[in-house]
């Protein structure tokens, strides 16, 4: 019976130990309530999603339960034949959300929101009196050049150290179409940790991305970290 009940347990763990391991590697998903190609949006909805409500300076978090539809995509699908619709309509009752975000650990309630101020050298964004500031590095472009190469920079301090982050490449120009360019479209404190969240637009001819960033998650010697991305085509 001894031996027995050790196979008996043996056999429990294994099943019980996966399983604890597949809830806590459950990635984080983005969503924004619109109509996107197959491939844009997760395939997850239902329960355990938040939804970030902005409203001026306002800012919460609330439980959310959205809906993926599959609808007609007018680039991929043919209109007569409803088994090839591919796309997908996310909707959500209420008030359209800044963002849908799954991710273990979030709460419902207020959300300390940062104000930003943009000009022509980037972004200055203050959160919890400590200022950011987004700046836009560009080497100096020749007369033949249509595009400026710029690196893209969060800086400010974070426990009483002074960081600058990367955030990513551009291509920048005033007059083309096909110029890359990263902004920062809201900061606050999602996961609460008392530190500064972000979320960036990267766009690029034809393409955008959304990226949440969290500082939970960030590594030694930076601000934030991304946790999850939106991936769009315009066509």
């Amino acid at each position: 019976m001894h031996l027995a009940n050790r196979v008996l347990t043996s056999l429990l763990l294994g099943l019980v130990i996966p399983m604890a391991s597949a809830v806590d590697t459950i990635p984080t998903e983005i969503m924004q309530v619109g109509t996107f190609h197959s491939g844009e949006v997760p395939n997850v909805a239902g329960r355990n999603w938040f939804a970030l409500m902005v409203d001026g300076e306002h800012a919460e978090l609330k439980t959310a339960a959205p809906k993926i539809k599959t609808v007609f995509d007018g680039i991929m699908d043919d209109e007569k034949d409803k088994a090839s619709y591919s796309g997908k309509q996310v909707e959500m009752k209420g008030p359209d959300p800044f963002m849908l975000i799954r991710r273990e650990g979030l709460k419902t309630g207020i959300v300390k929101q940062a104000s930003i101020t943009s000009s022509d050298k980037g972004q200055t964004i203050t959160f919890d009196k400590t200022v950011y500031t987004v700046e836009h590095q560009c080497k100096k472009k020749a007369r033949s050049e249509e595009f400026e190469q710029c690196k893209v920079y969060l800086v400010g301090n974070s426990d009483g150290k002074s960081i600058k982050q990367w955030l990513g490449d551009t291509m920048e120009s005033n007059e083309s179409d096909f110029a890359e360019t990263i902004s920062v479209s809201w900061a606050g404190d999602i996961d609460r940790d008392g530190k500064i969240d972000l979320i960036i637009e990267k766009s690029r001819y034809n393409n955008s991305d959304t990226v949440l960033l969290l500082s939970s998650a960030a590594k030694s010697g930076k601000h934030v970290n991304e946790v999850a991305k939106l991936s769009r085509q315009g066509c």
